[in-house]
């Protein structure tokens, strides 16, 4: 008879989902055969704190014009504009071509095409009416359709200026040029057309900062509104009034009747969709904003995963550790500072002795004597990393090549920015993550020409790594350390010198936000009751 293969699942799985294993365990578990931790044959179960990266994820993720595609996004504002309607009204086509495409019997291509348009124009359901028509619905239908020389098209009227109609079609045989038009010799019966692609773009975008206002409540997003409104924005050029700074200060959907303009034809009002708006150009230099945002943290999602499926097990306790070993992890003084503290059989333990009074010095002159009751320290080998040091935020463990500790305070400030909250995603921190982009840019001329490449290129190790947030916040604390206040130590000696670029606005900035970081945010903080330990 068959037999099923029967696979160990390390305990952070179940811990991911929020569940815990009960104390009594199998003898394999005691004598570490996963990661959960044991001090004095005790286990040690911790409330997993909720993380900032993992809960903002998700919801942005959940809106669509966050997840489109806009790899060369100009700098300029109005080439801004343009890529960005560019890039939506690709997405737009795709899609209505798919359509086309789907042989499925059951729903016809022209009302798949309908409902797709309907859930775009959803947010301005109160201010207007879509249908799709054949030439004989009415004369200006008729007029439409041949226009655009098809045998049908859609009509929207707009009751939120007037009552006004316009028509647009999709995969259209003739361009036509937004305008009014008429059968020959014929004046008295129009039809308004209009670029039906470009409308829809428009509105997504005016819909998709509307939902990013509504959804996403992160600070650092909050925050590129509170800045836009702060700036004055309250009347453009001409004293006109900045309807997008109204609804964004009210919470509300802007109209789309903003997206035209009247003019006067033959003593009648006439209307055109607008091509260059204020409106729209400031809408995307807010989404340009928090797509930044959004990037950051999917690169820091992308990173964090890439780690939870390492093929090295650096954050798995290792079986039968030498029982002198043992004896060792359960007396060492880190054990005052951390949850649970591994040493390899293979580390030198005079080593460990000389690293653990580096550390004591340096966590009682500048981290307050804090001490991180959710972390595990391993001291491993981590030779197929090809790293010195790793920190795990999912797994709340931090790793140290014992024979290479010199990246144990840049893993610790990794933990710094985990453990208290993600602090690399505040606002406080956003001028430092900016002063150091443009600081790294401006060196980027002198580098070798081999470190440009790669920087520029598609390796673990390029812009887009050392752009992290989070990465920010453990090089930036480095600097701190090395470069303001002048440490030395094993602990912390930085190899790669373009990864801390030099900038006297940043290097005061640096100076500002880490002094009050140690000097008052990290004595002051604590963990809440549920996240305490239970022994």
């Amino acid at each position: 008879m068959k037999q099923n293969n029967l696979i160990d699942v390390p305990d952070s799985i179940f811990e991911a989902f929020g569940f815990a294993l009960p104390k009594s365990v199998s003898a394999p578990y005691q004598k570490g055969g996963s990661i959960t931790d044991y001090v004095g044959g005790n286990r040690i179960i911790s409330l997993k704190k909720e993380n900032t990266y993992q809960e903002a994820y998700p919801i942005m993720n959940g809106i669509d014009i966050l997840k489109l595609s806009y790899p060369s996004m100009p700098k300029e504002g109005y080439k801004q504009m343009e890529y960005v309607l560019q890039v939506i009204s690709r997405h737009i086509k795709n899609i209505l071509s798919s359509f086309q495409k789907d042989t499925n019997p059951k729903t016809s291509a022209e009302d798949k095409s309908t409902a797709f348009i309907l859930s775009i124009l959803e947010p301005f359901k109160d201010e207007l009416q879509i249908s799709h028509v054949n030439a004989s619905a009415n004369p200006a239908a008729d007029i439409a359709c041949a226009a655009f020389s098809l045998p049908s098209c859609y009509c929207i009227r707009l009751s939120c200026i007037g009552g006004e109609t316009v028509y647009g079609a999709i995969g259209a045989k003739r361009r036509r040029k937004e305008g009014y038009y008429h059968f020959p010799g014929n004046y008295s019966q129009t039809a308004h057309l209009i670029d039906l692609i470009r409308f829809l773009s428009m509105a997504f975008v005016f819909s998709g900062i509307n939902q990013i206002q509504a959804s996403i409540k992160l600070p650092l997003v909050q925050d590129v509104f509170e800045q836009y409104m702060n700036k004055g924005n309250t009347y453009l050029p001409g004293k006109e009034k900045n309807m997008l700074a109204e609804c964004i200060q009210q919470g509300k959907q802007m109209s789309v009747k903003h997206l035209f303009q009247t003019y006067i034809d033959r003593g009648q009002n006439r209307f055109y969709l607008i091509n260059h708006s204020f409106l729209l150009l400031d809408a995307v230099q807010i989404l340009c904003k928090v797509l930044e945002i959004y990037n950051d943290i999917c690169f820091e999602q992308r990173h964090r995963s890439e780690i939870g499926r390492s093929i090295a097990t650096a954050y798995i306790t290792k079986k039968n550790i030498p029982q002198s070993v043992q004896d060792v992890m359960e007396k060492t003084s880190f054990i005052k500072y951390f949850k649970f503290v591994e040493f390899d059989e293979e580390v030198d333990l005079a080593s460990v002795k000389a690293i653990e009074r580096e550390f004591e010095l340096l966590n009682s002159a500048y981290f307050s004597g804090r001490s991180f009751k959710e972390v595990t320290l391993r001291f491993r080998k981590l030779g197929k990393h090809k790293a010195s040091g790793l920190y795990y935020p999912t797994l709340h463990t931090l790793c140290v090549d014992i024979r290479c500790p010199s990246s144990f305070i840049h893993e610790y400030f990794h933990m710094i920015d985990d453990q208290l909250g993600d602090l690399s995603l505040e606002v406080t921190f956003n001028q430092l993550v900016i002063l150091y982009k443009e600081a790294f840019l401006q060196q980027m001329d002198v580098l070798d020409e081999n470190v440009k490449n790669t920087l520029n290129g598609k390796s673990k190790y390029n812009l887009a790594y050392f752009f992290r947030r989070a990465e920010i916040f453990a090089r930036c604390g480095e600097i701190y350390f090395t470069r303001i206040i002048k440490v030395e130590s094993s602990l912390i000696k930085p190899d790669l010198t373009y990864a801390y670029p030099e900038s006297e606005e940043l290097d005061k900035k640096i100076k500002d936000y880490y002094e009050l970081l140690l000097t008052e945010r990290m004595p002051g903080y604590c963990l809440s009751a549920a996240q305490q330990k239970e022994v």
